[in-house]
């Protein structure tokens, strides 16, 4: 895929940040979180002509600066120590772009590896340490469609915010030039009152191997993890009705565990599901979804030598470790698991057709979206080149998973 950037600029907030909120504290959870950027990419398939794509780029720049005035920390830098978000509206990372390519070649057959070029700068999980919090990428296809790719700092945003903010980014792009514009409220209240920062010790951020690593693209339909979940509930005495999470991590865990104990000769004995959970919902009292910043916390699966790893086990150690108390720590045989609800994002010319992350550089990782129905899973797998080339071979994770199918063939299209 050849890709040429034609524009590249700042947005600013369309009203100056107050003086008193230039420097925004990080809470203790955001310090504790890696400060690398979290790449999402956004496929339309909208038929653009060269007069249009010139209203849209005024479209998206306008809105985008309308909806950094209440997100104003998105359009500040990444301070090095860790701690603090400058807010002097040096603006978010703005790119336009032209493909030389058909959207529907790009989803026939994805090429995870081939779509980097989608993302502004090349920047997907590299550090975004003394950088600008958010950069975006627009990249209008030869067919009309185009695709819009941000990278935002995982410092002051998990899955929640990134999508939060992307539904409230679409929400004044709809309103643009007409009156009334909508109310937006983000809040940026955790460091104040809910986990507030520690200033006497600087946390170290959590960190992942990335050596010899590959990702590997699989999709679960809705009728696969309905199958999937009758497995668990036929073979378990206690657990009734296992979530679709549930269902499909220990699938890709079980897989993970017998590959290792394949290429490892039975030299690893111990395995740590680490999942990542949205707390939200979870607190008493509970937080507002428009809540802003890394809200997330780590809850353990832990095998040990011949430990029982069949599905049923796996997904009832689950929902135990979730009902106990939080983990503490994420060890380095942990698996970073991530489930983040694809929202519909109507920017005014339709929901997107495809929405996905970027290959993983860190090994031992799974991130799990939704697919466009909400019922169906799409999860990418990142492994040790050696334990991926098992892993891929799994006849029983493939009755239920497809590997990297044709995007117009899955409840995505």
């Amino acid at each position: 895929m050849e890709v040429e950037i034609i524009s590249k600029e700042a947005i600013k907030p369309s009203k100056p940040t107050p003086s008193h909120s230039k420097l925004h504290k990080l809470s203790c959870l955001d310090q504790l979180s890696p400060s690398i950027y979290v790449p999402v990419l956004l496929f339309y398939r909208a038929p653009m002509t060269p007069h249009d794509r010139v209203s849209l780029s005024s479209q998206l720049k306008s809105s985008l600066s309308e909806t950094l005035t209440h997100y104003y920390p998105f359009a500040g830098k990444v301070i090095k120590d860790g701690v603090h978000i400058d807010c002097e509206d040096e603006g978010a990372l703005f790119l336009e772009a032209r493909a030389k390519n058909n959207l529907i070649d790009i989803l026939t057959l994805p090429k995870l590896e081939a779509l980097s070029m989608l993302f502004p700068d090349n920047l997907q999980w590299k550090s975004s340490k003394n950088s600008s919090v958010l950069a975006v990428q627009v990249c209008y296809f030869d067919c009309g469609g185009l695709s819009i790719g941000i990278c935002i700092s995982r410092k002051i945003a998990d899955a929640c915010t990134i999508f939060t903010f992307l539904n409230d980014w679409a929400t004044y792009a709809r309103k643009t030039g007409k009156n009334g514009l909508p109310s937006i409220c983000p809040l940026f209240n955790t460091a104040l009152s809910i986990f507030p920062p520690s200033d006497q010790i600087v946390l170290p951020e959590l960190e992942f191997t990335t050596s010899n690593a590959v990702t590997r693209r699989y999709v679960l339909h809705s009728t696969k993890i309905s199958e999937l979940k009758a497995t668990i509930v036929s073979n378990s005495k206690v657990l009734e009705n296992p979530t679709r999470v549930e269902a499909v991590t220990s699938a890709i865990y079980k897989s993970i565990i017998q590959a290792n104990k394949i290429r490892s000769l039975g030299l690893v004995r111990t395995y740590m599901l680490a999942q990542t959970v949205n707390m939200r919902p979870k607190m008493v009292p509970s937080l507002p979804g428009n809540t802003i910043g890394n809200i997330v916390w780590y809850f353990p699966v832990m095998i040990i030598d011949n430990d029982d790893i069949s599905l049923e086990t796996l997904a009832t150690q689950m929902r135990e470790s979730f009902l106990c108390d939080v983990a503490r720590n994420v060890g380095e045989k942990g698996w970073l698991l991530t489930s983040g609800t694809l929202y519909t994002k109507w920017f005014g010319w339709g929901s997107p057709i495809w929405v996905r992350t970027a290959e993983y550089p860190y090994k031992n990782s799974v991130i799990m979206m939704d697919s466009k129905d909400g019922e169906g899973i799409e999860a990418w797998v990142t492994l040790d080149e050696e334990i991926m080339y098992v892993f891929e071979s799994d006849e029983e994770l493939l009755k239920f998973a497809s590997l990297n199918p044709n995007i117009n063939d899955n409840t995505q299209s």
